[in-house]
């Protein structure tokens, strides 16, 4: 099968149905181009926050303890 040929399109001399997938056609690639974007960055936080609760993990890092109580009245 050979490769889609990338050629330049000029508007305003589509008809009505080439103006409407012309549209349809940009509007899916940014679409996608968008998800592609949001699916890297949600896999990439994802990635981190597994690192960071492995890494609180560790049976040398002791828990919190807290050094002061202050009651609301006190602030």
């Amino acid at each position: 099968m050979p490769d889609p040929v990338n050629r330049v399109v000029e508007f305003d001399k589509l008809n009505l149905l080439g103006k409407a997938v012309f549209i349809t056609g940009s509007s899916f690639r940014v679409i996608g181009r968008v998800l592609e974007t949001v699916v890297e960055i949600v896999s990439g936080l994802a990635g981190e926050a597994e690192k960071a609760f492995r890494e609180g993990l560790d049976s040398d890092i002791q828990d919190a303890t807290i050094l002061e109580e202050k009651s609301i009245d006190e602030v």
